[in-house]
């Protein structure tokens, strides 16, 4: 009954979801590290500025130590995130950095210039509005190879099989 050459043979089963690894082109992972890393080294600037403001003896000193505390507390778990590739993150980290961007603005349009407050600002939004962009790449990539997986590799078929 299976020797009728006019049947082609049942095809395998696909494999299972673990057993496949989905190549993430470098235009989707490298805006992704560039965020995290971005967070994480601004994280590590505040919280040494903290530090400093803490053992300095300055009047206010302790006030400002506790916003970049808050600070940094922000930007780790964001940071964390963003390497787990949360896309709530993401859309949060992009919406804290605009916030940020304008309040530059803001005060540039007061009259209080600071160019690297504006510089930090306007890459950090950069970064992640890249970020965001490829993390939701991402997730579409990962959904798309979830919805049609790779079929069976043509080494497993019987036909190519070798007989000792």
């Amino acid at each position: 009954m299976d020797q009728d050459p006019y049947h082609a043979t049942k095809p395998l089963p696909p494999r299972p979801v673990e057993s496949w690894v989905i190549d993430v082109p470098g235009s989707i992972t490298r805006p992704i590290k560039y965020m995290w890393l971005l967070l994480a080294v601004l994280s590590a600037i505040s919280a040494v500025a903290a530090i400093v403001l803490l053992l300095g003896n300055q009047p206010y000193g302790t006030f400002l130590a506790a916003g970049l505390g808050i600070t940094t507390c922000i930007y780790v778990p964001l940071a964390v995130g963003i390497y787990k590739r949360i896309p709530l993150v993401a859309v949060g980290t992009l919406v804290i950095s605009v916030i940020g961007l304008l309040g530059a603005f803001l005060r540039i349009a007061q009259g209080d210039v600071s160019v690297p407050a504006l510089v930090v600002s306007g890459v950090m939004t950069f970064v992640s509005v890249r970020g965001t962009i490829a993390i939701y790449a991402f997730h579409r990539l990962v959904a798309d190879a979830r919805r049609r997986p790779p079929g069976p590799r043509l080494s497993d078929d019987p036909a190519f099989k070798q007989e000792a």
